[in-house]
């Protein structure tokens, strides 16, 4: 065995409640979770003995500044993810070296992270099966273990479409749209750290009542009616640290796109499109303004292992 290489897709928020500030420094969220097919992948390989865990980081499609801000030490999520199934999986921590090509943002609200921290669980679930013979965990399993490690690594894991409750690591899966969606994603230059937005959140005083989403869903069979539902909770807040993103919604608006919002905790604005043509032309008119803007589309699969 050489190597083993998976990937896990981005997420995007269609539908963002928070409650408010709980004793415990965290606050309930409701999130109706939809995957895009914007994927990072992660490959594991054999290192040399007395190596430790090794870490390098590659990117494609996106500016250089997102690739250099990634940890390679134990901070990443992608280590904390290899120590921990190994202590699940009853071995010490192997010596192995972590591949990440990035695609998604970082520091967007897109999930950037998480997806590298699933698809990790998955790649090294595979690895350690192959190299020293332990039973592989079910996706299940696997995402219990991704609720220990973080917030939006379980939906990651599942993918498609789901509800998030708690802090978003409770996940209900739901039916996916019968439909494609197509989104244009703006990246700002800089990005917004989430406990930061939580902190102007709490000081703007907006925590919600939360929506049955699996009503909202059944209620929802185009595209158009779609881009009716979509909020978050959050967006104020990020609009307060990041004034500019107010004007980049309406201008995306402006374009063509039927809703554009702030995704997660920010920056990146995601915004639903009619079409993949009109996503593409949105994008290419962005870039050209000196936005740097991707597309990406669901439905979209959680971690799976690449052949």
């Amino acid at each position: 065995m050489n190597s083993i290489t998976a990937s896990a897709p981005a997420k995007v928020n269609l539908v963002f409640e928070v409650g408010p500030l709980k004793p415990n420094g965290f606050h309930d969220v409701n999130s109706l979770f939809l995957a895009l097919n914007l994927r990072e992948e992660v490959t594991v390989s054999k290192a040399l003995p007395g190596t430790g865990i090794s870490i390098f980081v590659s990117g494609e499609g996106l500016p250089a500044r997102h690739v250099a801000s990634v940890p390679t030490d134990g901070s990443n999520l992608v280590a904390k993810a290899a120590a921990l199934l190994s202590q699940k999986l009853g071995i010490e921590t192997p010596d192995i070296q972590i591949d990440i090509l990035k695609r998604i943002p970082v520091a967007g609200g897109m999930a950037g992270g998480s997806a590298d921290a699933a698809a990790m669980l998955v790649a090294f679930n595979e690895y350690a099966h192959q190299e020293f013979g332990t039973v592989k965990l079910s996706n299940e399993e696997l995402m219990e273990v991704a609720a220990e490690l973080g917030s939006d690594i379980s939906f990651c894991v599942l993918g498609e479409l789901a509800i998030g409750t708690g802090r978003g690591e409770q996940l209900q899966p739901v039916t996916p749209f019968l439909f494609e969606t197509h989104w244009v994603l703006a990246i700002s230059q800089q990005g917004l750290s989430t406990p930061s937005v939580y902190a102007k959140f709490d000081g703007l005083g907006e925590s919600a009542e939360f929506s049955d989403f699996s009503q909202l869903v059944d209620s929802v069979h185009t595209v158009d009616e779609l881009a009716l539902k979509l909020s978050n909770g959050l967006q104020s807040a990020a609009i307060a640290l990041m004034p500019q993103l107010e004007s980049l919604i309406g201008e995306i608006e402006g374009l063509g796109a039927l809703k554009a919002i702030v995704s997660g905790s920010g920056p990146t604005i995601a915004a639903l499109c009619s079409s993949k043509d009109q996503a593409n032309q949105i994008a290419e008119s962005l870039n050209e303004r000196g936005i740097f803007a991707l597309t990406a589309a669901s439905p979209a699969l959680g971690a799976n292992l690449e052949a």
